[in-house]
C-alpha cells in the first residue's frame, strides 16, 4: 500500500530530470531510519537506483509534501 501511495504522489523516481517509471525505483526515507526517520510515505520519496546511490553519496536533503518532493541540490 505505501508503495502504492508513493507510485501515485511521485510518478517515478523524483530526482530532477530523471523519468523512470515507479516500477524501476526505491523508497528513499528522507530522514533516515537509523535516525528515527518513519518508513510511511512523508517520509519517502521515489528513486531510481542510480539517483538512490548519489542521493546518499552527496547527502542531499529533500522536502516532501502531498504533492511533491523537491530536491535541494
Amino acid at each position: 500500500k505505501q508503495f502504492l501511495a508513493l507510485s501515485l504522489r511521485d510518478r517515478g523516481c523524483t530526482f530532477p530530470g530523471c523519468s523512470r517509471p515507479p516500477g524501476w525505483c526505491h523508497g528513499h526515507h528522507v530522514t533516515s531510519w537509523l535516525d528515527g526517520g518513519p518508513t510511511d510515505p512523508p517520509n519517502l520519496a521515489l528513486l531510481c537506483p542510480r539517483h538512490h546511490t548519489i542521493v546518499h553519496q552527496r547527502g542531499y536533503t529533500a522536502t516532501v509534501t502531498d504533492t511533491g518532493v523537491t530536491w535541494h541540490l
